[in-house]
């Protein structure tokens, strides 16, 4: 039976899926029920974000999703000095002018192509090829462009709420965009950080408001219930460090720091889904995923 999306996961009640302090509705553990098939592959829902900013100005709560595994270890921006924001060899953590974010949404990710991608800095590229795992035209149907806010910061060893907050605030580089508007973007920091359940030792209320996110690391509850983390490879997220030519990522050993933008690290694309989409299904496992249509 297909049913509304938004209206399926609002009317859940799940240990798995709960509200954070600002009302977003959120996935959290190790391993939680918030498989989907989308994109002819698995995705996974962050949860129900509540406002997101349309292009006109208007707001809705939207569901947010994020693919279940990287599409290649790519730079988050790798252009030379003196090419658009860029004022280093490092390249910018400008994500409206992002070599990376061309790719998602304009380049071959995005017409499911292959291409060139960004792989270091002063311009470096590396093959790249998404004829298999492109998004698909149904795919982007369904994606809703939306305003996806910039704010950065140099404060970094910080709580989950402090990212929050700044991701929506107005600290940026000079000279760089606050907002942007667009399909495909990245995890927050703040995305990270709320997945998490905690455990015995160090429950969720001290994994989120105790722990600096860069301190995860020494607390396996935080990061080992949280599905987020992955062991494999470091991710990048969308938000500036704001000395600007780094970005925040996820590191393998789960914790959030910065690297300059020509590093080469994880890349799960992300993105929010039109509110008319339906859903069928009821399981959300990674062997029976909800079906969007």
């Amino acid at each position: 039976l297909s049913q509304n999306l938004i209206e399926y996961l609002t009317s859940l009640e799940s240990e798995e899926l709960v509200k954070d302090d600002y009302g977003n509705l959120r996935y959290i553990g190790a391993n939680p029920n918030n498989y989907v098939s989308f994109n002819n592959e698995l995705w996974r829902i962050i949860g129900v974000m509540k406002d997101i900013e349309n292009p006109d100005g208007t707001k809705e709560d939207k569901v947010k999703l994020i693919r279940n595994d990287s599409i290649g270890e790519y730079s988050w921006d790798n252009k030379p000095k003196g090419v658009g924001s860029s004022t280093s060899e490092y390249g910018s953590n400008d994500w409206s002018d992002s070599t990376l974010q061309k790719v998602l949404n304009e380049g071959a990710y995005y017409n499911r192509t292959n291409g060139d991608c960004p792989s270091g800095g002063s311009g470096i590229t590396t093959p790249c090829d998404f004829t298999n795992n492109g998004l698909t035209s149904a795919s982007k149907s369904m994606i809703s462009d939306s305003v996806w806010n910039l704010g950065g910061t140099t404060d970094w060893n910080r709580e989950t709420d402090h990212f929050y907050k700044i991701e929506r605030g107005e600290e940026i580089y000079p000279g760089r965009a606050i907002k942007w508007t667009g399909k495909v973007g990245l995890m927050y920091p703040s995305d990270y950080g709320y997945a998490t359940s905690g455990g015995a030792t160090t429950n969720r209320d001290a994994c989120l408001n105790e722990i600096t996110l860069f301190n995860w690391n020494s607390k396996s509850d935080c990061y080992e219930n949280n599905w987020l983390h992955i062991s494999e490879y470091s991710q990048w997220t969308i938000t500036p460090y704001n000395i600007g030519n780094a970005t925040f990522d996820v590191m393998a050993n789960s914790q959030l720091y910065n690297h300059y933008d020509s590093g080469s690290f994880g890349v799960r694309p992300s993105i929010y889904l039109d509110i008319k989409v339906n859903v069928i299904g009821e399981k959300g496992s990674e062997s029976n995923p909800l079906v969007l249509k």
